[in-house]
């Protein structure tokens, strides 16, 4: 899906603004570039505006004045025919999951894969395998509304990185997890990384951007703020993954 020639930002935001019908701007003058491979924290109290900045990420909205560009293109010259194989290269975990209900856990996860073709065997293997990673072997049969909030964002997950992904957006994905399964989940996106994927992760978890010490895209009132990664060197952080992601399978719960 990469493609390696390609030397433009990721995202780059130029003097964007987002305003709702009858309402403020939510954000304001919005301006930042990411490149490929980069790992960013979104924070900033509720109704900062994290949540607006992801959807002008993944193409749920436009923005109400500047310019975006994802991979290179300038969004508002992409037609909409052609939206649909740039969203492809997006992997996004949402808030509220949006499972789809008629379909399994498995069926769930498989759903990107089987929009890119992909042989079934290779399907069973790669979902199969995640599923076991995120504990969720036993529920793979089992529809959303058995399920709890963890495990339904657990499969929010699996679904967003099972195509290794450009770029991959979360908006607090380790919202409705212990601590122990969070860390697990951060390993994964960390192993994503090192593949390439750029990584923009909206949380309110401090523990986890102190430990991972990566540079956040702090919003205020919609006003954004770059700030730079903590200057004390992080600890050395094995990524156990899936073998799929270049990762292995002996992460200890």
């Amino acid at each position: 899906m990469r493609n390696p020639l390609s030397s433009a930002p990721v995202v780059d935001f130029h003097r964007v603004h987002l305003k709702y019908e009858n309402g403020p701007n939510v954000l304001k003058n919005i301006q930042f570039s990411l490149e490929r491979g980069s790992f960013h924290f979104v924070t900033g109290d509720s109704g900062a505006g994290k949540t607006s900045l992801l959807s002008l990420m993944y193409l749920d909205q436009r923005p109400t004045a500047g310019r975006i560009h994802l991979f290179g293109q300038n969004l508002s010259e992409v037609k909409r025919t052609q939206m649909p194989k740039l969203r492809r290269r997006i992997g996004v975990v949402f808030q509220d999951f949006r499972l789809i209900d008629s379909l399994d856990t498995f069926d769930n996860v498989a759903l990107p894969l089987r929009i890119d073709g992909m042989k079934e065997t290779e399907i069973q293997k790669r979902v199969n395998e995640l599923l076991a990673w995120v504990g969720l072997e036993k529920c793979v049969h089992a529809y959303p509304e058995s399920l709890s909030g963890g495990e339904k964002q657990r499969i929010a997950i699996a679904r967003a990185v099972i195509n290794a992904p450009d770029l991959l957006l979360a908006d607090e994905p380790t919202g409705n997890v212990d601590d122990a399964m969070a860390n697990r989940i951060l390993h994964l996106f960390l192993e994503l990384n090192k593949m390439g994927t750029t990584l923009v992760i909206a949380t309110h978890n401090h523990g986890l951007i102190r430990q991972f010490k990566k540079p956040q895209l702090h919003l205020s009132n919609g006003v954004l703020e770059c700030l730079p990664a903590p200057f004390e060197a992080p600890s050395e952080i094995v990524s156990n993954a899936p073998e799929f992601l270049g990762g292995n399978h002996d992460f200890e719960f």
